[in-house]
């Protein structure tokens, strides 16, 4: 008589449901700004379970599954990834946001991003002179995409000049300033922020 397995019984597949279910606990808890702490108190479950259950080491119950769902007000299909949650996806509209300056004669940035998520975007108009500000540093790594125009980012020791549709990437703590220098350029930053 063949032997009847569960689908926890199976490894692969059981690692992975985990590990999905893991991910999109996570995603939810942090677009809510929710510490694990928090979660623990409003389901009533273990703080190093959650945990767990985060990094996928924790196949959860129907029981946990449906507390969860309920902490984050969403369908238990949301936590399996069958539903997207709409919290965690967050648009910028071309047409909600201002006109951009054609020719600013000061930086200036629009945020892009949520607060949540470790990642801070911007939409970054970039005057003709660098800023009175000077060269700046922060944690994290820096991204810069220019949109449009010429974009020179200045370091301690060099300048780098990148056109439309270039990409730079540097750690953040290298002292760095921004200027267009025709006056005309565009550029999407994204700032990493360490954990």
């Amino acid at each position: 008589m063949p032997t009847v397995r569960s689908i926890r019984d199976i490894g692969p597949t059981k690692n992975d449901a985990a590990r999905s279910f893991g991910l999109h606990m996570a995603a939810m808890r942090r677009s809510r700004k929710m510490t694990l702490d928090q979660l623990a108190g409003l389901t009533g479950l273990n703080k190093g379970y959650l945990s767990r259950v985060e990094r996928g080491e924790k196949t959860p119950s129907i029981a946990t599954a449906l507390k969860l769902s309920q902490a984050f007000a969403v369908s238990v299909s949301a936590l399996f990834g069958e539903a997207v949650d709409e919290s965690v996806i967050h648009i910028v509209r071309s047409n909600a946001r201002p006109a951009p300056d054609n020719s600013p004669t000061e930086t200036y940035f629009e945020p892009l991003s949520q607060a949540a998520g470790g990642i801070e975007a911007f939409l970054l108009f970039a005057g003709r002179d660098f800023g009175p500000d000077g060269r700046v540093d922060h944690g994290g790594t820096e991204i810069i995409f220019v949109v449009s125009g010429k974009i020179e980012i200045q370091f301690s020791d060099r300048s780098v000049l990148l056109g439309t549709g270039d990409f730079l990437q540097f750690p953040g703590h290298l002292a760095h300033q921004v200027r267009a220098p025709d006056g005309s350029g565009s550029a999407l930053i994204a700032i990493t922020r360490e954990k």
